[in-house]
């Protein structure tokens, strides 16, 4: 197993942390184990004002017991959250995963994005709007100046597409409304209107007892993505409180009691993923 970081905009710490199997060995024929693999870039929640643990580590961990390379993507968050900068950095984490694909064991086309709460937000920014010539632009001038200031993680990105082939959004931050002292001053802010049939094939669960992101947030989401035709699966659970991540004891060693409903979305999200991608 092979586990490093890549630093991708060291001026709003933005980095990019590999949790990868290795590469089967070139004496070994045919491999026992899947390769190329799946892919996915985990965004975890925190409100724009800090990176979740719970939903960082343990995800990477139960996604990679699915067979799954996993990239935690620390995005960025509190005076750096402004504008098109978090949607830039999902942006460059894709492109940066097809970038090294096959160094890395991945196959190029099935990478996902994942994110929590804001990190949903991040993550559903670039499911809506991965082709607005806005944020092309954006991207290129920060590479451009990156590249100027020695920082080589971005080289040649735009090569390479930043659509995600899909999208999983676990109670995400969707729209305004939600239960924060202060909305971040971002671009993308509001994304059910920019939903099109453009978009990635999405999983969308929340909690009726979330009472941080009101749920109707994704189920509004969801809505408007069946509406365009883009291929979705929702999962409503009755229990639960706001920050779950995996669902197990393993991320929520802080809470005496877990719901078993909302416990089943991990796996089922991994088959959900085979599934659309049909392999």
């Amino acid at each position: 197993m092979r586990s490093f970081t890549v630093t991708m905009n060291p001026s709003r710490n933005v980095t990019l942390e590999a949790v990868c199997f290795d590469l089967p060995s070139p004496d070994e024929q045919p491999t026992p184990l899947e390769h190329p693999r799946p892919a996915i870039v985990i965004c975890p929640g925190g409100s724009y004002q800090f990176l979740s643990q719970r939903e960082a580590d343990p995800v990477a961990a139960a996604y990679l017991a699915h067979g799954f390379n996993a990239f935690i993507l620390r995005y960025s968050i509190r005076e750096h959250a402004l504008g098109l900068a978090p949607a830039i950095d999902a942006a460059r984490a894709v492109r940066w995963v097809r970038a090294h694909a096959e160094e890395l064991g991945v196959d190029p086309q099935r990478v996902a994005i994942l994110g929590f709460s804001a990190g949903g937000h991040v993550a559903a920014q670039l499911a809506t709007h991965w082709q607005d010539d806005e944020l092309v632009a954006a991207e290129r001038s920060e590479y451009a100046a990156l590249r100027f200031l020695g920082v080589a993680a971005n080289e040649r990105l735009l090569d390479y597409p930043s659509r995600p082939d899909a999208l999983v959004a676990s109670y995400a931050v969707l729209g305004t409304g939600w239960a924060t002292d202060q909305e971040p001053a971002l671009t993308y802010l509001d994304l059910y209107d920019a939903v099109s049939p453009h978009c990635p094939p999405s999983f969308v669960w929340t909690t009726a007892e979330d009472a941080v992101v009101p749920p109707s947030q994704s189920a509004r989401f969801a809505t408007a993505l069946e509406a365009q035709g883009v291929e979705v699966e929702y999962h409503l659970y009755d229990r639960g409180e706001h920050g779950l991540s995996t669902a197990t004891q393993v991320a929520n060693a802080d809470r005496a009691e877990l719901p078993e409903g909302p416990g089943s979305w991990l796996p089922r999200s991994a088959a959900w993923l085979r599934e659309t991608w049909g392999r």
